[in-house]
């Protein structure tokens, strides 16, 4: 064999190992994406590790709408990544064939914590803790000695006296007859008020 061929298909063979590799890993990080794509914004619900999760690795939960669907995912940071919060803004490449697959673009760092805020309220057979975090809301409704029975996530703006609710509403969640939409704060701000339901929730720090 003659050694110009040994060099091309050592060189096919190089290039084909690079090329297996980069689809490999682009694939299993969601980076690579094959087809027509675009940008998007999306938020940070949640950062890892946190008080449920204790682990050594960086990790951020995103949320992204595109025509009016809203898609979750995950992203591992490295170490050159900003630290992130809950709430920061982000920027996504997506697959306009399958919204489902994007990538991150690019990181924010608007917010310096995610503790937020606390507000339950408590009824017959249950409790609801609400937690308001940097324009992102937590609502968790418990009941039958604390089986979660509503999990609702999405955004809040504060207009004067009152508290403005867009749900997040993804495909496997339960149906709930009492999302938040409207509250209203107490003037002391250590209470709101649900104008659908009339429960008083109670700041709890």
């Amino acid at each position: 064999m003659q050694k110009g061929n040994i060099n091309l298909i050592g060189l096919g063979v190089l290039l084909g190992s690079i090329l297996a590799y980069t689809g490999w890993t682009g694939f299993k990080t969601q980076t690579f994406l094959m087809g027509k794509t675009g940008e998007i914004s999306g938020k940070v619900i949640e950062i890892f590790p946190n008080e449920q999760v204790q682990s050594y690795s960086r990790k951020i939960k995103y949320v992204y709408a595109v025509d009016d669907t809203y898609y979750v995912d995950f992203k591992k940071l490295g170490t050159k990544d900003a630290r992130q919060e809950i709430g920061n803004n982000l920027k996504l490449i997506y697959l306009i064939r399958k919204p489902g697959k994007n990538r991150v673009k690019s990181l924010s760092s608007t917010y310096d914590n995610s503790f937020g805020k606390k507000y339950y309220t408590t009824y017959e057979n249950g409790f609801v803790e609400l937690r308001l975090i940097n324009g992102i809301f937590k609502y968790q409704e418990s009941a039958n000695g604390g089986e979660v029975i509503h999990d609702l996530i999405g955004e809040y703006i504060i207009i004067n006296d009152s508290i403005k609710f867009e749900n997040y509403v993804f495909e496997t969640d339960k149906e709930c007859q009492n999302r938040p939409k409207l509250f209203v704060f107490s003037p002391n701000h250590r209470q709101l008020v649900d104008v659908n339901t009339k429960r008083i929730f109670k700041r709890f720090h």
